[in-house]
């Protein structure tokens, strides 16, 4: 009797992977099949022993001692699940079943395909300037709209009227503005990724492209990174600021994105802090998301913020908090 040579490569490409979708009935018998397969504890253990390598029916009796009779069940409703591939090869007493995986993953979705395809990959809100809702700022500070000055320059309380709505531009020395953002993303999904992009320059007097400012943001109370701007940048005009502001004041800032994922903390794309991560924000245990930004009182770098909103500055966009 001849030796009959079988060799992995012949199975793997038949490994494949699978999906179900419980809102499509014809794949409501395969569901059951694949259930019922992976719902005894010897099976699975069968699946483990062949994971990438193809076994005889007998060597995988021996392996977990477990009856023959009792294998050659297993794996044929492992086979009839289309997890395994089941092929007979000559033996000494006939044939016997040689096993190999045929399944790398298997997918059940519990929404019907059309829903998986609209619904949205990320959440995204964009908060006007003006909408914050909390400050503790020094002066100087102001705040402008599109088409006009809100109230007075260097008074801290004006940030509490109600025209700060209207704000395309605010500017403040020291201390810090808070953006509350809703929490419904975390409700209707499984979030692992917060970010936030807002245009900031530094402050001083009307402009200098040479002026740091150690700018810190904090996510839910909680300090997420420092960064620094290198100034508060004028000598041409922005691109969306209003021809009615001077070009002898601050113009246009930069564009910023802080993100804070399962690896840490981001500042335009670049890792800055590996120690703080999406869990330990607490967001799913709060109100609402808050997002603080300033500049602290002992900054190395004191030299205040300037933020920008979508009609001010070089970018069209406000403040935008993105969930994934």
């Amino acid at each position: 009797m001849g030796i009959y040579l079988v060799r992995l490569s012949d199975f793997i490409n038949l490994e494949k992977n699978f999906t179900l979708q419980v809102g499509d009935p014809k794949d409501f018998e395969m569901i059951c099949k694949v259930g019922k397969a992976l719902a005894n504890p010897e099976r699975l253990l069968i699946l483990r022993s062949i994971l990438g390598h193809p076994k005889y029916l007998s060597d995988i009796s021996r392996e977990l001692n477990i009856p023959i009779s009792s294998v050659s069940r297993h794996i044929d409703a492992l086979a009839d699940a289309q997890l395994i591939c089941i092929n007979y090869q000559p033996g000494l007493k006939g044939h016997t079943k040689f096993c190999t995986q045929i399944a790398v993953s298997f997918t059940v979705q519990l929404c019907k395909e059309e829903a998986l395809e609209t619904s949205e990959p990320e959440y995204t809100v964009e908060m006007p300037l003006g909408m914050f809702t909390h400050c503790d700022i020094t002066a100087p500070c102001g705040m402008t709209g599109k088409d006009d000055n809100i109230e007075y320059f260097d008074d801290p309380s004006v940030f509490f009227s109600p025209e700060r709505r209207k704000a395309e531009c605010l500017w403040f020395n020291t201390g810090f503005i808070t953006y509350s953002f809703p929490t419904t993303a975390l409700s209707r999904r499984a979030c692992s990724e917060i970010s936030f992009s807002f245009e900031v320059c530094s402050e001083t007097s009307y402009y200098n492209n040479v002026w740091p400012s150690d700018i810190t943001v904090f996510i839910n109370g909680k300090e997420i990174v420092t960064f620094t701007s290198p100034g508060d940048f004028g000598g041409r005009r922005g691109k969306y600021t209003p021809e009615r502001w001077a070009i002898t004041s601050t113009q246009f800032g930069l564009l910023k994105k802080v993100t804070v994922n399962g690896q840490g903390v981001f500042v335009d794309n670049r890792l800055e802090n590996k120690k703080i991560t999406f869990a330990d924000l607490g967001l799913y245990d709060a109100p609402a998301i808050e997002f603080r930004i300033g500049v602290k009182d002992d900054a190395v770098h004191r030299g205040g913020i300037n933020l920008f909103g979508k009609d001010f500055g070089d970018y069209p966009q406000s403040i935008i908090m993105t969930l994934k």
